[in-house]
C-alpha cells in the first residue's frame, strides 16, 4: 500500500482551529490530508480508523505540539503508534512535531526535529512545506476535500456563493534564474577577517562559503569591485536548476544548504534592486528590511495599477495627516521560497514620518499609530497598495528584473500569482476607485484607543539610523 497521506494528530477541541487552517492549506497545495475532524462520522470506531490511517496510509505524521496537546492521552497514543510505524518502515523522521506554543517535550518525541509555528503560522507553514518537499511527499491535484475544508472553515462566517472570482496572491513567481551559479575563491590566500570584510563591502549579491563565496555574478563584474589588489578565481560552476535539486556534492553542498544559499542570494538581489530604486530601508524586529518611498520620490499623487483580468485602479503610496502633521508611507518586505515553486512572498507595512523622510522616533508611538490607522484597511486595500507599489517600481512593465552582476539576471513575473475560484463571499466589495484613499486622510486624529486586534501586516519596526 502506497503511503501518500499527511496525518495530523491534535488535541480536540483545543487545536481544531489550527488543524482546520493547516489542513486547508496543505490540501490546497495538493497533499492528501488525514485529520479526524472531517474524516470521522458518528458511530465510527475511531480508535481502529486512526490506527489504520497511521500504520498504513500516512507518509508523515504531524503532531500539533503545545502544553495542552502533549498531555492528552489520545495524542500520546497516536505518537506511540507513529513512532512504532516509523521504526518499522525505517523512517527516523516519520513524526514531525509542530510547535504552536512552548511546551516541555514528551520523552517520546524529544529528539524529533520540530517545525516552529510559535513565531507565526505563515512562517511555520513555509518551513513545513520545505520539509515535506525535501522528503519527497507526493502531491495530487486539488481534491474534492477542498470543498469539505471550505464548508467546515466557513462555519459562523459569511455565506459562500457560487460566483467566478479572481484572487490576487502576494506571491511573485520567479520567471527565470541565471543559468549558472559560480563558486569563487580568493586567489593567493587571504585572512578570514579580510575575506569577511571584502564580501561585506561588495554591492553584488554574494554568499560566503569556505575561503570564498557563491555568486551568480560574472568575473568581470566582480573584478570591477575587488580590483587587482584582491584577485579571485572560479573554482567551480553548477547549473542553477541542478544546484536546487541535487546541491553540489563535489563541493560538499547538500540540497538543504543549496536551497538556503539560493534563498539568501535572491533576498540580497531583491534588496539591492529596491535600493537602486532609491527606496528607504528600515530594519524590522524580525531582522528583515522593509522598503518604503520618501515623499519627494513618489509625491502625493496616486499611482495607477492594472492586472490582467483582475483589479485595476489608483492608490497613494504616501499620504498625509494634516491633523497630526505626519506622513504615512506604504512599504514592502519580502522573503524568497523554493516551494511549491520558486517565488518571493511579499508583506505590506506602513511607516510614519514627520516630514516625508524622517521616521517618528518613538517606537511605541509608531506601533500605536499603525494599529489605529490600519485597522480600517481591508484586504482589498492592502492588495491594491501592493499592486500600485510593484507597478511603480517596475515602471508598469510585465516583469521585474533583478541585476545579479554582469549578465546574470533574475526575472520576476508581474502581476503577482492569481487564482480563479468558482466561489466567493457574499456581498459586494468597493473597487479601488470607489474606496477613496481620502477616507483615511485624517483618521489618525479620530481615536487614541487601542484596537482589539492586530493586523497581520503589523510588525514592530525599529528606528532608522540616519
Amino acid at each position: 500500500m502506497i503511503r501518500e497521506s499527511i496525518f495530523i494528530s491534535h488535541a480536540t477541541p483545543e487545536d481544531n482551529a489550527f488543524t482546520l487552517w493547516l489542513g486547508n492549506r496543505l490540501d490546497a497545495m495538493g497533499y492528501d490530508v488525514w485529520a479526524d475532524i472531517f474524516r470521522l462520522k458518528g458511530g465510527d470506531n475511531w480508535e481502529v480508523i486512526l490506527e489504520h490511517a497511521i500504520r498504513n496510509l500516512a507518509a508523515k505524521v504531524l503532531v500539533v505540539s503545545n502544553p495542552v496537546s502533549v498531555t492528552k492521552q489520545g495524542v500520546r497514543n497516536e505518537i506511540s503508534i507513529a513512532l512504532a510505524t516509523g521504526k518499522g518502515i525505517k523512517d527516523d523522521s516519520f513524526v514531525i512535531p509542530l510547535r504552536t506554543a512552548e511546551y516541555e517535550s514528551s520523552y517520546q518525541i524529544v529528539h524529533a526535529q520540530r517545525v516552529d509555528f510559535g513565531g507565526g503560522w505563515a512562517q511555520g507553514l513555509r518551513d513545513l512545506l520545505e520539509t515535506l518537499d525535501a522528503a519527497g511527499i507526493p502531491r495530487r491535484g486539488v481534491s474534492e476535500r477542498s470543498q469539505i475544508w471550505r464548508e467546515i472553515s466557513q462555519r459562523d462566517g459569511r455565506n459562500v456563493v457560487e460566483t467566478s472570482e479572481r484572487l490576487v496572491s502576494n506571491w511573485l513567481r520567479v520567471k527565470a534564474l541565471p543559468r549558472d551559479l559560480r563558486i569563487y575563491d580568493f586567489a593567493g590566500g587571504i585572512s578570514i577577517g579580510a575575506k569577511d570584510r571584502a564580501i561585506e563591502s561588495c554591492s553584488l549579491p554574494l554568499v560566503p562559503r569556505g575561503r570564498g563565496f557563491l555568486s551568480f555574478a560574472s568575473p568581470p563584474a566582480l573584478h570591477e569591485h575587488f580590483g587587482d589588489d584582491l584577485p579571485i578565481s572560479i573554482t567551480g560552476m553548477v547549473e542553477t536548476e541542478e544546484f536546487l535539486t541535487r546541491g553540489a556534492p563535489g563541493y560538499r553542498i547538500d540540497v538543504s544548504d543549496a536551497r538556503r544559499h539560493l534563498v539568501d542570494l535572491m533576498r540580497k538581489g531583491f534588496d539591492r534592486r529596491l535600493e537602486h530604486a532609491r527606496l528607504r530601508s528600515t530594519e524590522m524586529a524580525n531582522g528583515r528590511h522593509m522598503w518604503w518611498p520618501e515623499r519627494d520620490l513618489v509625491g502625493l499623487e496616486k499611482k495607477a495599477f492594472a492586472c490582467n483580468e483582475g483589479p485595476s485602479g489608483r492608490r497613494h503610496l504616501v499620504g498625509q495627516s494634516k491633523a497630526r502633521n505626519l506622513f504615512w508611507h506604504y512599504g514592502l518586505s519580502m522573503w524568497p521560497a523554493t516551494t511549491p515553486f520558486i517565488h518571493f512572498r511579499l508583506s505590506g507595512h506602513v511607516i510614519f514620518t514627520v516630514d516625508g523622510r524622517s521616521t517618528v522616533g518613538d517606537a511605541s508611538r509608531m506601533h500605536k499609530m499603525r494599529r489605529t490607522m490600519c485597522k480600517s484597511w481591508r484586504n482589498d486595500r492592502w492588495r491594491d497598495l501592493m499592486l500600485a507599489y510593484l507597478a511603480w517600481v517596475a515602471g508598469d512593465a510585465s516583469e521585474l528584473s533583478i541585476d545579479m552582476g554582469g549578465d546574470a539576471v533574475i526575472k520576476l513575473e508581474l502581476p503577482p500569482v492569481q487564482f480563479d475560484v468558482p466561489f466567493g463571499l457574499e456581498g459586494e466589495t468597493p473597487t479601488a476607485e470607489e474606496q477613496d484613499d481620502e477616507e483615511t486622510r485624517d483618521i489618525l486624529a479620530s481615536s487614541d484607543e487601542e484596537p482589539d486586534f492586530e493586523d497581520e501586516n503589523d510588525a514592530d519596526i525599529l528606528e532608522d539610523e540616519d
